[in-house]
């Protein structure tokens, strides 16, 4: 389910992820920087940073959980899901990329207005 921002709250289409999005934002103490480091991601993601790293924590080892029990019972999951939920997954994976392929703002400078470099 895609995760969408409005303003400074993240909404999920599904009823049931958005309940989760919400607990697991609420779940972030203040002082999250003193839980883990990360490198400074701008004024708008430096609160979603620590959000995603714990969202995405807690997937893979639910995910994990899933695969040992499946595994453990000899009971195979219905393959058209779990096509799904790894199909999500990769598409996650490539916004996760995609995030560090923008331009970098912090490169660029307006000119010295002088006429020197025009010349």
């Amino acid at each position: 389910m895609p995760i969408q921002n409005h303003s400074a709250r993240l909404e999920c289409d599904g009823a049931l992820s958005d309940l989760i999005l919400q607990a697991a934002r609420e779940a972030i103490p203040g002082h999250a920087s003193l839980l883990i480091t990360l490198p400074n991601s701008g004024p708008r993601n430096q609160p979603l940073l620590p959000l995603l790293v714990g969202l995405i924590d807690a997937a893979q080892v639910t995910a994990k959980a899933i695969a040992d029990n499946a595994w453990d019972e000899s009971l195979p999951l219905d393959r058209g899901v779990m096509t799904d939920l790894a199909k999500q997954a990769r598409a996650i994976a490539s916004a996760i990329e995609s995030a560090s392929d923008c331009p970098d703002v912090r490169g660029w400078s307006l000119p010295s207005m002088t006429g020197k470099e025009l010349v």
